[in-house]
């Protein structure tokens, strides 16, 4: 069996959870990961024979490293992921891709000139849920799509947790902005936006949204992203989206996946979805096979587009237009 040498950048939150992954699938050899971080490192590697590197040089100058996941703060993003191609290392990078649309297109070239594959990191498009309503709608059993409505809400600690650094569009807003995109198969080209400020906020970034866009076609699209659900939540998530056709309709609903934990300490509703385990092994199989990877990097850059309108919509009060040639 093929099996391919890959690494991890940056072990936070999510960056473990892809070498928890990894460290499951037979078709990654897993050649070392990195974080500046020592006791993140330590605990990422304890009883493992994983290589430790608090310099992402030294584990991209390693030879047995074909692939690297990159999971740091989005505005490191690009200067790993230069280093990364000119390594001639494949990449798949967290999303948003870039902090800047001028440094998520240089990291597209970049990795062009160096004939290695760039996958953005877009969950959503793996969980079976979703997968199969892209299906659905394109199958046309909706008929021609008239509007689509998401919910992406995540519990109040979240923010907390980024502490600032980013805000609720560019942490939760580009997953379903995406998702949209993707479903549709049709490009975005304008976008209203509007915050909430009836509360006073712990940090200067928007924290609950509601997003109209207008897409080429003349579907309507409204995406509701916000991180102020109580941490007494069960799910501590609430997923929805709804998409409505002149000849028919579908709904999907994650806040419960059909798990549903009940005890004298209150309740929980787990997550059950899967994504970030078929994410990673569809990156493995596009290296290994080398095929196209099924996310790419323009996916990434429209997505962001989509992020920075709504933001300028936010700041201006007005409709903003998307270029996403």
């Amino acid at each position: 069996m093929k099996q391919l040498g890959i690494g991890v950048i940056g072990l936070g939150a999510i960056g473990a959870k892809h070498l928890s992954v990894l460290q499951n699938m037979r078709e990654a050899k897993i050649v070392g990961v990195s974080d500046i971080n020592p006791e993140l490192l330590n605990k990422a590697i304890a009883g493992t024979q994983i290589g430790a590197y608090t310099d992402y040089h030294e584990l991209l100058a390693n030879p047995e490293l074909e692939a690297v996941i990159v999971a740091t703060p989005d505005q490191l993003h690009k200067d790993i992921c230069i280093a990364a191609a000119n390594a001639g290392k494949h990449i798949l990078v967290e999303k948003p891709i870039a902090s800047t649309i001028e440094d998520g297109e240089e990291m597209i070239a970049v990795a062009k000139e160096n004939n290695v594959k760039l996958m953005v990191g877009f969950t959503l498009r793996f969980v079976p849920h979703y997968v199969q309503a892209r299906e659905i709608i394109r199958s046309g059993k909706l008929g021609k799509i008239i509007s689509v409505y998401s919910r992406r809400l995540n519990v109040i600690t979240q923010a907390d947790r980024l502490g600032g650094r980013i805000g609720v569009l560019h942490f939760l807003g580009i997953h379903d902005f995406d998702l949209i995109h993707w479903l549709l198969g049709v490009e975005p080209t304008q976008v209203y936006s509007a915050e909430s400020t009836s509360v006073e906020k712990r940090f200067p970034q928007e924290n609950e949204t509601f997003n109209t866009f207008k897409f080429a076609d003349g579907t309507l699209v409204c995406a509701h992203i916000g991180w102020n659900l109580t941490t007494a939540h069960p799910g501590g998530r609430d997923f929805k989206l709804t998409v409505i056709g002149d000849k028919g309709s579908l709904d999907i609903d994650l806040a419960c996946q059909g798990l549903q934990f009940y005890s004298e300490f209150g309740s929980k509703f787990p997550s059950t979805a899967p994504g970030l385990d078929l994410e990673d092994k569809a990156f493995i199989d596009c290296v290994l096979d080398d095929k196209e990877v099924p996310v790419s990097g323009k996916d990434g850059i429209i997505a962001l587009k989509m992020v920075l309108a709504a933001l300028e919509s936010i700041e201006k009060d007005m409709p903003v237009k998307i270029d996403c040639a």
